[in-house]
């Protein structure tokens, strides 16, 4: 334990003295020395690891590690479209937050906004970011301020699998709050068997990369006794992020490097597992991060200067007890207190105060309890209710200090046999809004059903056939309500409802020879909006402009799959790809210039393809993103369009297995073919870089 608190200790040390200005030119330069060395460190290391390698006997075995988690249904044979990510392919794609992760789903468009720090929000099928929900580790993720979770605050080093489900996630034992988006997005960190686990385990790395990248990390692991285990996990990011770019505005060029995109950011965890005797179950986790970033300007007329900062301190603290009451009956118990801190910067914003420096602090307190029963042989039932009370205060005067109070009920429903599965839940969403200084929003009470059904034509059938229905509303988010620079919007927004609608087909079989599996599910889907709530930048990254659409059709096709095998007895291969089409389309008025135009930034196309192969002790892979034409601003005409781009990244691994741990060399090329592109206009994305991760474990 002692250790650990060294460690964050340093951590912290570390990232007070890269945020000051006097140490940050001395600590890049020392990073930047390093980076020189790390190449010949690492084929030292190599063959000084060969060589220790081949002393010891290749036949004895590591001590066997059991890592426990909730089970998880196969995504293939979900009656409802889902997608998974795994530890193992987590490491094979160049994904320094999850929001990098991500970018390989199907139907997700992640606004990017350049580099390392760059902000990163998900936003899947089009319907934005605001209706897409977060879980980490069983418990929702809320920013009511915003309502738009930034994914680069959350590392992707300790994730054991990233899922991503439409309509609602595929247990049916959950807070009801998991019901209420049209997506979840759920992130499970590494959790290991407090019953089986009797062994510190340890694992520690980095990652040094272009553009001053220097990401270290480190976590231990340990058992205390009484079926009990402790865990920490740290990670901090320095990054300049002062990558070059190319502008090409016909007979005029601009050749510069990217400013004010640097990130010093720190991220840690401690978990707390402890079963007891009556194989009841429960978790506590308390999680920080902090950060000072630079948010980049837009390249308008060439011009790249842009002085504001963004700081946030992110802390929550949340728990879950998990309870077989009887062989039929599961409760379920979630409590979680949050506070997020942020300072936005802007010296050059005109006003007699010389600039701003607006400070927010929001606090939640979220509560949840429930109930899951079965009834018989076919009927599985549950029952969940959630509270949170949100508390929004800044220095700005006036300002509208708001508190939300939000009551979530649901009811689901199962029914399994044979052939069939049938889903129901009923989600009752009450909304209470209060402000100090104006009128709060008008209070809201709302009934949103979900129904989905699956059909296998036989147990031994490689195909399965789905539907789903989702009825889902959402309030404009205190940002939308009530940020003081933004008049137009205030209370005059209205609440966004939207209607899901989903066909799908699977086809999942396993295979002998060089083809072991293959899975692949096509969906078809259309989703009906009334009063799309969309953001769109006005002066910059931090101050967004809310608008109303009215009325968006969207219609699409989603397409995923996997597959795995083997060549040799030493040769292993494994691909997955993921593409989406589809046409998002204002359709308000007839009479307007912009109807059945595109809404911004929803390509007809995207997808992504992953590709790895391994042979003994090495890996290889390729990985691959690509998005379509899109459009800027609702009027879809040439001068607002943006072109489509995709990037091409390599890497290569070595894993040397010691008689007590393990490393872990991993060389990476991204953006192999200096890709100039962009997901926001004007935000060029960095072009070709490379990395260099090392992992040590004993796992």
């Amino acid at each position: 334990m002692i250790s650990i608190l060294y460690f964050f200790h340093y951590c912290l040390y570390a990232f007070n003295l890269k945020s000051k200005m006097i140490c940050r030119r001395h600590i890049y330069q020392r990073v930047k020395n390093f980076g020189q060395r790390v190449f010949v460190f690492t084929l030292t290391m190599i063959f000084f690891l060969r060589g220790s390698y081949a002393q010891h006997d290749s036949s004895k075995l590591l001590q066997r590690v059991v890592i426990s988690a909730e089970k998880k249904p196969n995504a293939f044979i979900a009656n409802i479209p889902a997608q998974l990510l795994n530890h193992e392919t987590l490491q094979q794609i160049s994904a320094e937050s999850i929001a990098d992760a991500a970018k390989y789903f199907s139907g997700v468009l992640i606004k990017d906004y350049g580099g390392v720090g760059g902000l990163k929000t998900i936003s899947v099928r089009s319907l934005g970011a605001l209706n897409t929900g977060v879980m980490y580790d069983g418990v929702p993720v809320a920013d009511a301020q915003t309502g738009q979770i930034d994914l680069s605050k959350y590392s992707s080093t300790f994730v054991q699998s990233l899922e991503l489900s439409q309509a609602n996630p595929q247990q049916i034992l959950l807070p009801a709050r998991a019901y209420s988006s049209a997506a979840v997005l759920a992130i499970t960190t590494n959790v290991f068997d407090p019953i089986n686990f009797q062994q510190t385990k340890w694992q520690a790395g980095f990652k040094q990369g272009s553009f001053g990248l220097w990401q270290p990390f480190a976590g231990v692991y340990f058992p205390t006794g009484k079926n009990m285990v402790i865990s920490a996990n740290a990670e901090a990011i320095w990054d300049k992020g002062d990558y070059p770019y190319y502008i090409n505005n016909g007979i005029l060029s601009q050749k510069a490097d990217r400013h004010n995109s640097d990130i010093s950011s720190f991220q840690g965890e401690m978990n707390i597992t402890k079963q007891f005797s009556d194989s009841s179950q429960w978790q506590t986790k308390l999680w920080g991060y902090t950060a000072n970033r630079g948010l980049p300007g837009s390249i308008v007329f060439f011009n790249n200067i842009s002085n504001q900062r963004l700081w946030d301190k992110d802390f929550f603290v949340q728990s879950r007890y998990k309870k077989k009451i009887s062989e039929y009956t599961l409760l379920l118990i979630s409590v979680k207190l949050s506070s997020l801190f942020t300072r936005y910067r802007d010296p050059d914003f005109l006003n007699n105060a010389g600039g701003l420096d607006d400070r927010y602090t929001q606090q939640e307190v979220y509560a949840s309890v429930a109930l899951s029963q079965h009834v018989g042989k076919y009927f599985l039932f549950s029952a969940a209710s959630d509270f949170a009370s949100t508390h929004l205060s800044a220095n700005i005067t006036p300002f509208a200090t708001p508190t939300r109070d939000v009551w979530w009920n649901s009811i689901a429903a199962q029914f399994t046999k044979s052939k069939w599965q049938v889903n129901a839940t009923l989600l009752n969403t009450t909304v209470n809004d209060k402000s100090s200084t104006q009128t709060g929003s008008a209070n809201r009470n709302e009934i949103t059903p979900t129904i989905s059904a699956s059909y296998k034509p036989g147990t031994e059938s490689p195909l399965l056939f789905r539907i789903f229905y989702k009825k889902i509303f959402r309030l404009p988010t205190f940002n939308d309500l009530y940020y003081t620079y933004t008049q137009s919007v205030a209370p005059k927004l209205s609440p966004e409802y939207s209607q899901e609608y989903d066909a799908g087909i699977i086809y999942s079989k396993r295979f002998t020879g060089s083809v072991q599996q293959f899975s692949i599910s096509v969906d078809g889907y259309y989703s009906a909006v009334k009063d799309k709530i969309i953001a769109v930048p006005a002066q910059n990254l931090f101050i967004w402009t809310m608008e109303n659409l009215g009325k968006v059709r969207i219609q699409g096709i989603d397409i995923s799959g996997e597959a795995n095998g083997k060549l040799s007895s030493l040769i292993k291969w494994s691909a997955r790809i993921a593409y989406t089409v589809q046409h998002a389309l204002d359709v308000t008025d007839p009479s307007s210039s912009e109807y059945k135009n595109e809404i911004p930034y929803t390509p007809d196309n995207s997808g992504s393809a992953i590709a790895t192969f391994f042979y003994k002790n090495w890996s290889t892979g390729y990985s691959f993103l690509f998005s379509g034409e899109r459009y800027t601003l609702g009027e879809n005409n040439p001068a607002n369009q943006l072109a489509g781009w995709g990037t091409h990244d390599v890497f290569v691994a070595h894993n040397l297995k010691m008689q007590h741990f393990q490393t872990t060399i991993k060389l990476e090329a991204d953006n192999l073919f200096n890709e100039r592109y962009a997901v926001i206009n004007y935000y060029p994305m960095p072009g070709r870089s490379y990395k260099i991760n090392i992992i040590i474990n004993n796992l």
